[in-house]
């Protein structure tokens, strides 16, 4: 993104992605993980531990457990804990969602090659092995693209694309057409954020679901489940993998195309596509292209004008 002069200095100015927020396209910000909640938490991490160390046997490729097995192992862990008022069974799933979602995997488990944790059916949880659990996005020369973002939308949006949050990028991604560019379709919108149930693994969330047509509107879509990541979430294995369950499931018989866009402190937006993968250890990146969308100064100073608080 340009770093020019303001337009108009009088304008009110809303905090803008700037250089002294750059750092190396898709790299953490120093200092700061980019999953820390419950790393070195006093409940979810000794529970793991505790389910992990009794079901690990050398060789094993997956480790299965239950949210009984969750309950067993909160409860010993209380039994040993020099506070165990602090421990907790009241959600055993809760343990389960953190250390899956929101924070690393402890060292211990990490070691063994086990960067996978995932529901496996209603209340059945696997350890899997992986050679990550976190998909590092590949950076590409920037193609630009121009902000074809309709005013009344963009004037209501963050300056940057680094500010926006999930769903702002997927709509000023769709309006500046980079999904029919990068996938070679004409893409139309099917569904927003979406949330189900889907055999074999339980819920799934899907940031978006477009569906691409390659030639005439008689031919079969191409269904296209998106995850989108603003600039400080990062790629998870599972979440790509569950979003391709849910259409297989849900669309079955038809091409199933999966794709992801991450935002970079410097704005640029990467997409990628995966294969159709059998499991979570077993995705790769297909397809990648990393575009710069230039936003002109006239919508800046409009942007700047309106002065919507960041939300």
């Amino acid at each position: 993104m340009s770093h020019e002069t303001d337009p108009d200095a009088s304008l009110p100015k809303r905090r803008r992605a700037v250089k002294s927020d750059e750092v190396s396209a898709v790299a953490r910000p120093k200092g700061k993980s980019l999953q820390t909640h419950g790393h070195n938490s006093i409940v979810y991490v000794p529970v793991i531990l505790k389910l992990f160390r009794d079901r690990w046997r050398p060789g094993a490729a997956t480790i299965v457990f239950s949210l009984d097995d969750v309950r067993t192992a909160v409860e010993a862990v209380r039994a040993t804990s020099d506070n165990p008022d602090r421990i907790s069974s009241r959600n055993p799933a809760d343990v389960v969602y953190r250390m899956r979602s929101r924070t690393k995997l402890p060292e211990e488990i990490l070691d063994k090659g086990f960067h996978v944790l995932r529901a496996v059916g209603r209340g059945r949880y696997q350890f899997e092995k992986a050679s990550s659990g976190i998909i590092e996005v590949p950076v590409k020369e920037l193609t630009p693209a121009i902000d074809q973002t309709p005013m009344p939308v963009r004037r209501l949006l963050p300056e940057t694309m680094a500010e926006m949050d999930e769903q702002a990028l997927l709509s000023v991604v769709g309006y500046c057409q980079l999904l029919d560019h990068f996938t070679g379709m004409k893409i139309y919108r099917l569904r927003s954020h979406v949330r189900k149930s889907v055999p074999g693994i339980g819920q799934a969330e899907l940031d978006a679901i477009d569906v691409g047509i390659a030639s005439g509107d008689d031919d079969l879509p191409v269904v296209f489940p998106i995850e989108a990541k603003a600039v400080s979430d990062e790629l998870n294995r599972v979440q790509i993998f569950n979003m391709i369950q849910y259409a297989a499931h849900y669309f079955p018989g038809l091409r199933v195309r999966p794709l992801a866009l991450k935002v970079d402190y410097q704005s640029a937006v990467h997409l990628m596509e995966f294969n159709v993968a059998s499991r979570p250890g077993e995705l790769r990146i297909v397809h990648s292209a990393s575009y710069a969308i230039n936003t002109s100064e006239a919508q800046i100073a409009m942007i700047r004008a309106t002065n919507v608080p960041m939300q």
